[in-house]
């Protein structure tokens, strides 16, 4: 599964000729206690997404309780205010994409499920934390309000160990060229069905 998943993240990346210079997320309704989701749709050389999550513990995300936002909303994510970029493959064979910069400011985490050919997306600022020695990281999504928390840390090979729960289990995730990862979100959002 995960060969296969990196075969349709390659397809997909050599499929889009052109690299975009920004992740964008455009506002949507949300809908409120859908589990684990988030829509993304792409446009010309920018990635759209509008997410909804649920209540959990450490991989877990909640949603707010607005219920609506305009579809003139948008965020972006710049690849200049990008400083670090992580892809790897949960336990669920999702594969995950993971940017951002110094200070959490700009956030970005996206899930790939190339099964369904499917994708979920977090953007906005990222808080850490520590609870019981584990640095967790929570992502509010700037759109909607709702947030993904999952355990981080550093591994002494230059990875990162990302604990999602246990629905999607642990990831390790390897530094990535920025360019080319946020080419490959694009391309994988223009490509695959936004999860909602």
């Amino acid at each position: 599964m995960l060969n296969r998943n990196r075969i349709v993240t390659v397809g997909l990346a050599l499929a889009l000729a052109v690299s975009p210079v920004a992740l964008t997320a455009c506002g949507g309704s949300s809908s409120s206690d859908s589990e684990g989701t988030a829509t993304e749709a792409a446009a010309d050389n920018t990635t759209s997404s509008t997410s909804t999550t649920t209540d959990g513990s450490s991989g877990s995300s909640t949603s707010s309780s607005t219920s609506s936002a305009s579809s003139t909303q948008s965020y972006s994510i710049s690849t200049s205010e990008i400083t670090e970029a992580y892809m790897g493959a949960s336990e669920a064979g999702e594969t995950i994409y993971y940017v951002g910069n110094d200070d959490g400011s700009k956030t970005g985490i996206f899930f790939l499920d190339a099964d369904n050919m499917a994708n979920v997306s977090f953007m906005g600022p990222a808080t850490v934390t520590q609870q019981n020695g584990e640095n967790l990281v929570t992502i509010t999504d700037e759109l909607s309000g709702n947030t993904l928390t999952f355990g981080v840390a550093k591994n002494d090979d230059g990875t990162i160990t990302i604990d999602m729960g246990d629905e999607l289990g642990k990831a390790i995730l390897a530094q990535a060229d920025i360019a080319e990862t946020v080419n490959a979100i694009s391309t994988i959002q223009a490509n695959t069905t936004s999860v909602q």
